[in-house]
């Protein structure tokens, strides 16, 4: 990228940009927040135009090599789709949001366009997460699944339970998937934990941390779990233990972690925040942080406004 390329205009609101470094002459995935797909260059700029598969926002997207496989849910249509995209070739436009509207029975249910393969969901995805050469996805009182890139099912667990967590608030909630090198990680809203065999889903053990506050999401990378809470408190564990902790002004966005440094870039509400164990500093942003990435120049921050811009965390 040229020096002067400090800032970036993306075709539409972000939800998220996946690298894609298996895929020949593409940089990375641009997701919209409505459901839009745009394959990226290394500029940062559209390979060609934009496409909405299916007239629904993305909830859960992850990429597997050349495959991206995401779900999609319209809420008031209670409509929820599971498919993936083959993303060497441009993103197809689907169809019309009256045309899902229609179409009322499953026999004649509306799949995002040129999908791999796609499935009717009949619950709420409630996580997903990239197991191997899969995938691994929680569905609200289903249970938890495992499938490859083909759609096709490799074992199936029951819904994750926590007893000890019962007389807590949507306790029993799952809230998000950790892969790790020994388990899945399946994490609850009130801080429950179960772990379980990646070979084919059986229960290895559950266990639970005290929160002040309900989980929105989890980070984990070797022994670290970064715990963040919807309000914003952050929790850091390491082996078990607690490192550290710290509150943002509002919502985390994104977590991406430094091996290097030893420390966690977030994506705040309005804010930017990096946190190690002896530090907590803060950079307002005039816009939301959505999401950093990294490229060959550098720490890039994505906005809510479709910009990208340098991050100040590495300046």
């Amino acid at each position: 990228m040229g020096e002067a390329a400090k800032t970036k205009q993306l075709p539409f609101k972000v939800l998220k940009i996946l690298p894609t470094p298996t895929i020949e002459d593409v940089y990375a995935i641009a997701v919209g927040v409505d459901g839009q797909l745009c394959r990226l260059d290394e500029q940062w700029n559209p390979i060609e135009a934009f496409a909405s598969p299916f007239p629904a926002p993305i909830e859960h997207v992850i990429m597997i090599d050349d495959v991206l496989v995401a779900t999609w849910i319209d809420r008031e249509l209670l409509v929820a789709r599971m498919g993936a995209i083959r993303c060497t070739e441009p993103f197809q436009q689907g169809v019309e949001r009256g045309d899902v509207r229609k179409a009322s029975t499953i026999q004649n249910a509306i799949q995002p366009a040129g999908v791999l393969w796609a499935h009717v969901l009949d619950a709420e995805p409630l996580g997903l997460a990239r197991h191997g050469d899969g995938f691994i996805f929680i569905l609200w009182n289903r249970g938890v699944y495992s499938f490859n890139t083909n759609g096709v099912e490799q074992w199936r667990a029951p819904p994750p339970e926590w007893p000890d967590l019962n007389k807590i608030p949507m306790s029993q909630e799952s809230v998000d998937i950790c892969v790790t090198d020994s388990s899945i990680e399946i994490w609850s809203r009130a801080g429950g934990c179960c772990r379980l065999s990646k070979m084919d889903g059986t229960l290895i053990g559950t266990g639970s941390f005290v929160l002040d506050g309900s989980l929105d999401k989890v980070e984990s990378v070797g022994s670290n779990r970064l715990l963040v809470l919807k309000n914003g408190h952050i929790y850091w564990y390491k082996a078990g233990k607690m490192v550290c902790e710290a509150t943002s002004s509002g919502p985390i966005q994104s977590i991406m972690y430094n091996e290097e440094s030893n420390t966690w870039y977030l994506a705040g509400w309005r804010e930017e925040l990096e946190l190690m164990e002896n530090d907590f500093r803060r950079f307002d942003n005039r816009e939301v942080v959505v999401q950093h990435i990294r490229s060959p120049d550098g720490l890039w921050v994505v906005t809510n406004d479709g910009m990208m811009n340098h991050s100040i965390l590495t300046e």
